[in-house]
């Protein structure tokens, strides 16, 4: 009789366990270990980005906001960085800008002048004033042989606006009606003439709508003028270069015009205009250049003029003024000299002259006048002389007349050589008796 086999221990059990178990609770243990997980992490991540990105443009949505605001913050920190990144970037196109610009406005600035001085010029302010247009349309079809006013790009397959650029001071519609017409028209050709035929070519009113064709896009320029030949090849060469640019977009085209941002300054290169030329061009530019560097000289040294010929004023006034003596002026807006405290204030004798109380640097020392207009002041300051006492002079004498007391005309002769009156004359003056 065979006997039964015992139960296996506890300590076999959990032998028996870890036999089995121990690999998975061993990575189980590692995976609460931080640590770990960057290192596993680390090995797959550039090779997931890769991937992921060629999938979809979730990586690029989701990393945008991090990159930009970490950007912003870097910027912040150390902004000669940004400086530094753009500056070889920036420089080449900022100087042929300028350069461009100052062209054109000296192109400009010649153009005007020629037809505001010149004969020519007033036989088309002429006939504005009787054909009723405006000078500048008179001006435009004397002078201009074309210009690129318009440039649009529209999508073939759906007949959409891509891009639309219009030159400086040009009004325009709605590019988009203006794609709808072409695609209108275009389709009109191929169903009634031929379904392999293009537009190429439509003339309304003094315009010219130049049309060229690719598989995926239709670049279309409005002229005003007659354009010329080369037009039609820079016009090709531009489409087959956003072909190969914007090939993708164009494929996949959705109503989504964000991926095309980059061409329109392709398109603004076609906005070009091109004038008639002149027989005998007049470097009025130059001519106006050299009055301007002219003006400045002789606008300072008329300036000049006129204040050191307002300063002279200056000075003759308080030369003729009683009470003020000028000793010394050394330079313009700075004068030295004496002042009796009765005479006029220097700075009221400044009315009437281009000349500012703030520009002079005056220095006046006290003294006594002895001019007579001073001392007949300082008599009636001094001695509170009546109504009824007239004072003059009459050969260096003070004659005095009227009436008075004698106690005013004992003070008068008392205080007179202190006052500066060597002589005095009083056989005119009547004295009343002292009141009672």
């Amino acid at each position: 009789m065979a006997h039964p086999t015992p139960p296996p221990s506890q300590s076999d059990l959990e032998a028996l366990r870890r036999l089995l178990l121990e690999p998975e609770q061993q990575a189980l243990e590692e995976l609460k270990d931080p640590r770990l997980w960057e290192e596993q992490v680390s090995r797959v991540l550039p090779e997931a980005l890769v991937r992921r990105a060629h999938t979809d443009k979730s990586i690029q949505y989701a990393l945008n906001p991090i990159l930009e605001e970490t950007f912003v913050r870097l910027v912040r920190r150390n902004p000669k960085l940004l400086v530094e990144i753009l500056f070889p970037v920036l420089l080449p196109g900022i100087r042929r800008a300028v350069a461009s610009l100052f062209a054109a406005l000296t192109q400009s600035l010649n153009q005007t002048l020629d037809q505001v001085f010149s004969l020519q010029g007033l036989r088309w302010r002429l006939e504005a004033l009787s054909t009723g247009k405006t000078f500048a349309e008179v001006v435009l079809s004397h002078t201009l042989l074309y210009r690129v006013e318009q440039v649009l790009l529209i999508h073939r397959e759906s007949g959409l606006l891509l891009a639309h650029q219009v030159a400086e001071g040009i009004h325009v519609q709605d590019g988009a009606l203006v794609s709808g017409m072409l695609t209108a028209i275009g389709d009109f050709v191929r169903d009634s003439f031929d379904p392999q035929a293009g537009l190429n070519t439509v003339n309304f009113g003094e315009r010219v709508l130049v049309v060229e064709q690719s598989a995926l896009a239709v670049l279309a320029a409005v002229v005003r003028g007659t354009p010329p030949p080369e037009l039609t090849g820079r016009l090709q060469d531009t489409l087959a270069e956003i072909h190969t640019r914007f090939a993708e977009e164009l494929r996949h085209y959705s109503g989504d015009n964000r991926g095309l941002a980059d061409v329109h300054p392709t398109l603004e290169a076609l906005l070009e205009t091109q004038y008639k030329p002149s027989g005998r061009r007049r470097p009025y530019a130059l001519w106006l250049a050299a009055a301007l560097a002219l003006a400045g000289p002789v606008g300072w040294g008329w300036n000049h003029y006129q204040a050191q010929r307002a300063w002279q004023a200056y000075l003759e006034r308080l030369s003729q003024t009683p009470g003020i003596v000028v000793t010394e002026a050394p330079r313009r807006y700075e004068v030295r000299g004496l002042r009796d405290p009765l005479a006029a204030d220097p700075r009221s004798l400044l009315e009437g002259l281009p000349l500012r109380p703030e520009q002079l640097r005056a220095t006046w020392q006290p003294y006594q006048s002895l001019e007579p207009e001073m001392v007949l002041r300082r008599i009636q300051q001094r001695l509170d002389t009546p109504g009824t006492v007239r004072l003059s002079w009459r050969d260096g004498v003070l004659v005095v007349s009227g009436r008075s007391t004698a106690a005013w005309l004992s003070r008068l002769r008392n205080l007179a050589p202190l006052l500066g009156v060597e002589r005095l004359d009083a056989r005119q003056l009547v004295l009343e008796p002292p009141s009672r």
